[in-house]
């Protein structure tokens, strides 16, 4: 029950360790103070290069989530697995 508790309490922690570091990527400095030159196109209806409404995130989040995703699918496999071969083993 320990480790069951432990590793929840892990998992939790990385994965706030995870949001936080990608978050603190995005700005260079804190707090944030827009430039003279700052445009949002969203906002006044004109249609910049993109057409659509302004994105402040990185478009990389869905793709490195998507990667955190697999690598904690690919762990709790190999995971469970060895966990069933040392059952096997001890017989």
């Amino acid at each position: 029950m320990v480790k069951r508790v432990t590793g929840v309490v892990v998992m939790a922690l990385s994965a706030v360790l995870v949001n936080a570091a990608a978050a603190i990527a995005q700005t260079s400095s804190y707090p944030l103070k827009p430039s003279a030159t700052t445009v949002v196109k969203g906002a006044s209806g004109s249609r910049g290069s993109g057409g659509g409404t302004a994105f402040t995130g990185s478009s990389q989040v869905p793709v490195d989530v998507l990667l955190i995703v697999v690598l904690l699918v690919v762990g709790l496999a190999a995971l469970y697995m060895v966990r069933r071969r040392a059952v096997q083993i001890a017989g």
